[in-house]
């Protein structure tokens, strides 16, 4: 196909990069200055929206408007900006499989999903300024593992549990004390206004150890796929759909330079651990825990049939539930020429 050029085609002067605070390559690409590097040949910037103080420009890890954004991460907010019809491009996707817990307090009867019938759950709210992925997350959680008793909404109660939305430019939790990602919710079930929550990764780790709370299914350990899609699984890697059309080369490179980092995180595990547990304020022990021990082989990107499938039903969760007012084709949402383009370039450097 050829491009035409474009007045912005020969302007580009910075490009912009956001990542959940989540296992994920581009993390560890950035870690290791790799992604700095394959763009400093050409005198552009690679600029970190987290770090902006501009709230506009910090929105965009939600609403995705900002030209020139990469964005790896969780796919409920990819998928709500593509709702909301803003024209990104999902180029591919990881899947690593987590920690997703059902939990509730050391002496409950609540010992299997059958016996959330008539409990009361929590489901957080944390306002209106863009889409409340931990709602969406809670609720999916919940929702699958009363699947595994036959069960379903009508079985059970919810309870709102509000708290504030994080500042992106905050860490989504402190080591030193864990944070504020599920500790509203713990909160709610250490004084009985709740009977269970859903926490996941490392973090939802060191809460129940922190908290002795029991784990009446871990959700990320089941064997059904559909089961563990959520908001994590897959995540998504999105770009600006002008990008693409005005610099094609320039998507690729930030594609191969993925599939490269991935490639040294292989043979790499504890620098995967160590970069994870920074990116997530997990501990370690709980990083092991919450993403196993083949964490450092599952990170490269791909379009794999069975990760499409999974996000597709994901969409169709996030329809059925008022998440996204918008339905739209995923299939139509895909554009896998930058990811064969990239492993074109890889393969290209491994020969020479």
């Amino acid at each position: 196909m050829t491009h035409t050029s474009s007045p912005r085609l020969n302007t580009i002067h910075e490009l912009w990069y956001t990542r959940c605070p989540v296992p994920n390559v581009s993390s560890l690409a950035l870690d290791l200055g790799r992604l700095e590097q394959t763009f400093a040949t050409d005198g552009i910037q690679f600029r970190s929206l987290r770090a902006s103080e501009d709230p506009t420009i910090r929105a965009s890890h939600y609403d995705h408007k900002l030209p020139g954004l990469f964005r790896e991460g969780g796919n409920v907010p990819a998928i709500w900006a593509r709702s909301n019809k803003q024209n990104t491009q999902l180029i591919a996707l990881t899947w690593v499989d987590e920690y997703q817990a059902i939990l509730t307090l050391p002496d409950s009867e609540i010992n299997k999903p059958a016996n959330l019938r008539d409990r009361r759950l929590a489901l957080p709210k944390r306002g209106k300024t863009h889409v409340d992925f931990a709602r969406s997350m809670a609720l999916k959680g919940f929702l699958s593992a009363l699947s595994l008793a036959g069960l379903d909404e009508t079985h059970v109660e919810f309870v709102d549990i509000v708290s504030a939305e994080t500042d992106l430019r905050e860490p989504a939790v402190n080591t030193s004390k864990l944070g504020n990602l599920f500790s509203t919710e713990v909160d709610a079930l250490l004084h009985k206004t709740v009977d269970a929550i859903y926490v996941k990764g490392a973090v939802g780790v060191d809460l129940a150890t922190l908290h002795d709370l029991k784990v009446v299914v871990d959700l990320g350990a089941h064997p059904d796929p559909l089961i563990r899609v959520n908001n994590g699984t897959p995540r998504t890697i999105t770009v600006d759909a002008e990008l693409i059309e005005q610099r094609p080369d320039l998507v690729a490179r930030y594609l191969a330079c993925l599939i490269e980092t991935a490639e040294w995180a292989e043979s790499h595990a504890q620098e995967v651990v160590r970069v994870v547990s920074t990116e997530t304020g997990g501990g370690a022990a709980g990083v092991r825990k919450a993403y196993g021990s083949e964490l450092h082989r599952r990170l490269r990107p791909r379009l794999s049939s069975q990760f499409i499938t999974g996000l597709k039903a994901h969409k169709e969760f996030l329809l059925r539930w008022g998440f996204i007012e918008s339905d739209f084709d995923i299939d139509a949402w895909i554009n896998p020429t930058p990811l064969v383009e990239a492993e074109k370039l890889t393969h290209s450097k491994e020969v020479h």
